[in-house]
């Protein structure tokens, strides 16, 4: 089964991927999406590389056997002001040098527009200042999945047990050219060592004490920087409370958080910054997994997960809402916005979601040839400067900061 990336036209030169040898665990997914099963409970793909059928598109006849494109209306030739467009660290005019195009991007934060982070597989880590993007060599071959902004710091890191750090002092250890620092926390419960195998989404909210981690195969997680004697590890709500993973988290403030995970499990935490943090169930209507969320409000939020599946929390004591009206029953894999009237989402196939406030519309990516890769992060710091990214690529409208 090949992976989720099909050949339509011939492909934009910077973006032609190498055939690899080995096959993609997402392709096991895109069979739910055609007949209405729940999306698998499972964790996604750690493969840092991408595969493409040999369809012959570089050779001199190769369009012929390719077929009609039926998603042509989606992804025009012409890069427009309105379409997304590829743009970043993947483009050989990176300062250090472009990212291989066959890496993940897993997690995109940002300070505000002109101080953005990207991050993902074999330990790639690109920064843009505003103008223009810049590589930095993190030191690791690890793949990121979390990254951590504070003041002027950074912390980069695959697992809450290595830490690859920046701007912060560490005597005696060595540094990246990137200016990265390995450092492990001080602190590390005998649960998580036993527990926690893998990560799978990390928040802290700015200025905040603690950040939260959401870790497969089951548990939330807290990671803490003491400036005496570095980062500690606390357990925020014990394993044993969930049954199913969580995958994803956010809060609109330090204090209340939402968690989602397999099996359409929502999670509202209050005091996320306290002793003892509290934590309730609530009912999103759906079993499919949901693969991110992002908090507009105390009262609002948005997650989103397989085979289309879309949420949206109002303030109700029990239940999230349905959206029934979504424009795709591909799997979407991350959420976030600037506001109630402008969130974005992301999944499988180069889909792209916008809502404006009143619906959920298609938006169209330009440059992509035949390629249709799954994406997997998004982020924007203000209305029109959205970033969003996945397999090989990253996005921005017009192609522009």
């Amino acid at each position: 089964m090949m992976p989720p990336i099909r050949p339509n036209a011939p492909p934009a030169p910077w973006l032609a991927i190498v055939a690899m040898g080995a096959t993609i665990p997402t392709a096991l997914l895109l069979a739910c999406a055609t007949d209405g099963a729940s999306a698998p409970n499972e964790a996604p793909p750690e493969s840092e590389t991408v595969q493409v059928a040999d369809s012959g598109v570089e050779g001199g006849d190769g369009d012929a056997s390719l077929g009609p494109c039926d998603d042509c209306e989606y992804f025009p030739e012409r890069c427009e002001p309105d379409t997304l467009c590829p743009n970043g660290p993947f483009d050989p005019a990176t300062a250090g040098g472009a990212i291989d195009p066959r890496t993940r991007v897993n997690v995109i934060r940002g300070r505000s527009a002109n101080d953005v982070w990207v991050a993902g597989g074999v330990g790639s880590i690109t920064h843009f200042d505003g103008t223009s993007w810049a590589r930095s060599d993190s030191g690791t071959q690890e793949s990121i999945h979390a990254l951590w902004l504070l003041g002027s710091e950074e912390v980069a890191f695959g697992r809450l047990d290595f830490l690859h750090t920046r701007g912060i002092d560490v005597p005696d250890a060595g540094v990246s050219t990137g200016g990265w620092t390995l450092q492990n926390p001080t602190t590390i419960p005998t649960d998580y060592k036993r527990t926690a195998t893998s990560l799978e989404a990390a928040w802290g909210a700015p200025g905040a004490e603690w950040l939260w981690a959401a870790v497969r195969p089951l548990g939330l997680w807290r990671l803490r920087r003491s400036p005496s004697d570095g980062f500690k590890i606390a357990v925020a709500i014990d394993p044993s409370a969930f049954t199913y993973p969580m995958t994803d988290i956010h809060g609109s403030s330090a204090d209340v958080l939402w968690a989602v995970g397999d099996n359409g499990r929502a999670v509202r935490i209050t005091g996320a910054q306290g002793d003892k943090p509290a934590y309730e169930m609530f009912n999103t209507q759906t079993s499919n997994g949901l693969r991110g969320v992002w908090t507009a409000s105390e009262s609002e939020a948005w997650a989103v997960g397989g085979s289309g599946t879309i949420r949206h929390y109002t303030g109700d004591s029990v239940f999230w809402d349905v959206v029934a009206d979504v424009p795709t029953t591909r799997h979407l894999n991350a959420v976030w916005g600037t506001s109630p009237s402008d969130v974005w989402a992301v999944g499988d196939d180069a889909v792209v979601l916008h809502y404006d406030g009143t619906q959920w519309s298609r938006v169209k990516i330009a440059g992509l040839g035949p390629l249709r890769p799954d994406l997997y992060a998004v982020w924007t710091g203000a209305a029109g400067h959205v970033w969003i990214g996945g397999h090989g690529v990253l996005l921005s409208l017009g192609g522009k900061p």
